[in-house]
């Protein structure tokens, strides 16, 4: 494997290429990278993309060639969170008459599907397989996102890519955050259709007060917010967002916006009315030393390391601007200098082992990775 930028694809002979996974933060650069010759898929990222010179503009790609042992076999579904259910189970169908069971999934969808793709492809594997994500991203939140793999594109919709691979592939799933002593119960919550979940009441009191309460008491002020609704700065919302305990794992959800009227929170992942949230916190320093603690969970010293994805919360972005080259840099130095492309996400999809299961979510304000290998010797 190995790692390009776009504009060098001209020095390499595309004809070894066997498939390439595509990270821009150039929407137009899409079309381009559509129409290479061969198999291609990926996402637009908010900012930059991580690669071993840090994070920098432009379209990077990490291509795999026929001696690195991984098959990999992409699909395009296009549509919104009522029409996409029939097509996934269409491609899941695919998947298994080509492939059986998968080694793994990588999903790239829109904001707001998220959900139903997991739970759907979950489903439809029984739970047998690990799925891994990113949600496409833009520069501004504009919406000028896309997800695309060869020769399609869609500002609504998912590619799913199935991973076959006869070495292992290794993958974390990791919060990068740490819970504080402050947690309540979700009383009463509703699912928008275009993805979330709406909070009203923590412990039978208006969600706002609540949340409001745990950050003030770390030095956070969001009462501006609160009375007039609307977004919560990123540089607050990134280090403070709620998470679940799932075994000695959590899974952190972004509390997106502020409803005034109802005294609600809007978060951009699935929370059930009956569950325990906690306040999770971090610093700057905090989310991008996790970085390396997300690879050493992964890596195995009888594998060499082939080649790596990084996906990583574009939520996290503003607290931590000017660090994003550490990012990238450990990254590297934990992967061992192997090829590797990032993208900052709009929310990000992982797997952890439960008490000997596979549970596969969709949260926000995650770090995750995805390293193929091959076993030294």
């Amino acid at each position: 494997m190995y790692a390009i930028p776009v504009e060098k694809l001209d020095k390499i002979d595309m004809g070894r290429v066997k498939w390439a996974l595509a990270f821009t933060n150039d929407s137009a650069e899409v079309d381009r990278i559509i129409s290479l010759p061969f198999t291609v898929f990926g996402i637009t990222s908010h900012g930059g993309v991580f690669t071993s010179q840090g994070y920098v503009d432009g379209t990077h790609l990490l291509i795999a060639e026929e001696g690195d042992g991984v098959d990999a076999k992409a699909y395009f579904v296009e549509g919104n969170v009522h029409t996409i259910v029939d097509p996934l189970k269409d491609v899941a169908k695919s998947i298994r008459k080509e492939m059986d069971v998968p080694s793994m999934l990588m999903i790239f969808p829109t904001l707001g599907l998220e959900e139903t793709v997991v739970r759907t492809l979950d489903d439809a594997f029984y739970s047998r397989v690990r799925i891994f994500g990113g949600t496409a991203a833009d520069n501004d939140f504009s919406g000028d996102w896309w997800t695309f793999t060869n020769g399609k594109k869609t500002s609504s919709g998912v590619v799913v890519v199935a991973f076959k691979s006869r070495n292992p592939l290794l993958s974390t799933f990791h919060a990068g955050y740490i819970l504080t002593k402050k947690k309540g119960t979700v009383t009463k919550a509703s699912h928008p259709e275009t993805g979330g979940t709406v909070i009203y009441e923590i412990d039978g009191k208006p969600a706002t007060e609540v949340y409001s309460s745990w950050l003030k008491e770390r030095g956070f002020d969001i009462s501006g917010v609160v009375e007039k609704g609307g977004i919560i700065p990123f540089e607050i919302a990134g280090l403070n967002p709620i998470a679940r305990k799932f075994g000695e794992d959590i899974v952190v959800s972004h509390v997106f916006e502020v409803l005034p009227r109802e005294k609600a929170l809007l978060v951009l992942s699935y929370i059930k009315e009956g569950e325990t949230i906690y306040h999770a916190t971090a610093t700057d320093s905090f989310l991008v030393s996790r970085t390396a603690v997300t690879v050493r969970k992964s890596l195995d010293d009888y594998l060499k390391v082939l080649g790596g994805i990084l996906i990583y919360c574009a939520g996290c972005i503003a607290p931590i601007k000017g660090r994003l080259n550490d990012i990238a840099n450990i990254y590297s130095r934990m992967v061992r200098g192997a090829p590797f492309v990032g993208a900052a996400t709009y929310g990000e999809q992982g797997s952890l082992i439960v008490n000997g299961r596979i549970m596969n979510f969709h949260a926000n304000q995650m770090i995750h990775t995805v390293l193929f290998t091959r076993r030294r010797g």
